[in-house]
C-alpha cells in the first residue's frame, strides 16, 4: 500500500515538472518597464545644487559633491609670495630660517622635537615684522625625525587688510591678493577643481594641480557677503 501511494506522488511531480519544463523563461521579469520612446535618451548627470556659486561659474560641470574635472596641471608652478617672501614647497625649517622665519614663541615644539613615523604638526611661524604663517610639518619617512629634518607641505596666509590703510602683511598667490575679489579670484585662477561651503556666506575653493594626488592644491577661503579673500593656503608635498 505504501508503495503505491508514494508511486502516485512520484507520478504528480513528473506531470508538473513537464508542463513547465518547455516553458520559455520571461526575460521581461523583475525588469521595470521603461517607456519606448525614452530609447536613445540619457538621464541628465547629478550636478552640484549649490545656489551661490552659479553667479561666478558654471556649476553643471560638478556633481553632487561639487567636484569637477578640472586641474591646473602637473607642471603648474604654485607662487607664492607673502610679506616680500617667495615661498616654494616642499620646503624646510633651515630655508625659512634664511628668509627670517622661526617658531613663534609659546610653541609645544621646538628644532629637536621628535615628529612620528607619517605624523604632521601644524604649527606658526613668525618673522621680525610681526608677521605669522601656519606651518604644516610632514615627517614622510618610516621612522620618527626631529622636527628641523621634516617637510614644511603647506602654508596658510590669513588676509588681515582692512582697506583703511597699509598696515597689512600682503600676499600675492599666483594673481591672488589681499584686495581680490571672489570674481578676480575665478578671473585668476578660472573655475575651482572643487568648491566647499563652510557657512551660507563662506566657502573655500580648492584648485588641485592633478587628480592623482589632491593634497597639491591651492585654496582660496572666501567671504561671499563682504566679497573678500579671508585667507589662501598652498601646498605641496612632493
Amino acid at each position: 500500500m505504501k508503495f503505491y501511494k508514494l508511486l502516485s506522488i512520484l507520478l504528480c511531480i513528473t506531470f508538473l515538472l513537464s508542463l513547465t519544463a518547455c516553458r520559455k523563461a520571461d526575460k521581461k521579469y523583475g525588469v521595470e518597464n521603461v517607456d519606448s520612446s525614452a530609447k536613445g535618451s540619457s538621464l541628465p548627470e547629478i550636478s552640484s545644487l549649490d545656489n551661490n556659486m552659479p553667479k561666478y561659474f558654471d556649476i553643471s560641470r560638478y556633481d553632487e559633491e561639487n567636484y569637477a574635472e578640472i586641474y591646473l596641471g602637473k607642471k603648474y608652478e604654485i607662487k607664492a609670495n607673502f610679506d616680500n617672501t617667495l615661498f616654494t614647497l616642499p620646503t624646510n625649517l633651515e630655508n625659512l630660517a634664511l628668509s627670517g622665519w622661526e617658531l613663534a614663541k609659546g610653541s609645544d615644539y621646538d628644532d629637536n622635537s621628535l615628529i612620528f613615523a607619517k605624523e604632521t604638526v601644524e604649527l606658526i611661524l613668525k618673522n621680525s615684522d610681526g608677521a605669522k604663517i601656519k606651518a604644516l610639518f610632514y615627517n614622510s619617512s618610516n621612522s620618527s625625525v626631529r622636527l628641523a629634518e621634516c617637510d614644511i607641505v603647506k602654508l596658510r596666509f590669513d588676509n588681515n587688510f582692512s582697506g583703511k590703510g597699509n598696515d597689512y602683511n600682503a600676499f600675492d598667490v599666483n594673481g591672488v591678493t589681499n584686495t581680490s575679489v571672489v570674481t578676480d579670484v575665478v578671473r585668476t585662477l578660472g573655475a575651482p577643481s572643487h568648491f566647499y561651503k563652510k557657512t551660507e556666506k563662506t566657502y573655500y575653493f580648492d584648485y588641485f594641480l592633478h587628480k592623482r594626488d589632491r593634497r597639491n592644491k591651492i585654496r582660496v577661503y572666501l567671504n561671499l557677503e563682504k566679497d573678500e579673500v579671508t585667507a589662501i593656503e598652498v601646498s605641496k608635498y612632493k
